[in-house]
């Protein structure tokens, strides 16, 4: 199971700016284009092997995938 989630609007951004289709990105990370569509909406999280094959297949980092929420990790830890 991932720690953070997968932001679809990122990986589709990602994605877009390398000029690959939902298909080819779907046949790198060994999922369907279905899989692939509902990440980029936000139905959908890859399981953690999907997630590596696709951080591989757009040469990219966590960070560049992951969802930015600074306040959510902060306040996660706290007991009030």
């Amino acid at each position: 199971m991932l720690t953070q989630r997968i932001s679809g609007a990122k990986l589709r951004r990602v994605r877009e700016e390398r000029c690959l289709t939902v298909a080819a990105i779907a046949d790198a990370a060994g999922c369907s284009a279905s899989n692939i569509y509902k990440i980029e909406q936000g139905r959908a999280q890859p399981s953690p092997q999907v997630y590596a094959r696709l951080k591989a297949a757009l040469s990219v980092n966590d960070s560049d995938l992951t969802i930015d929420a600074p306040t959510e990790r902060a306040t996660a830890g706290s007991t009030a």
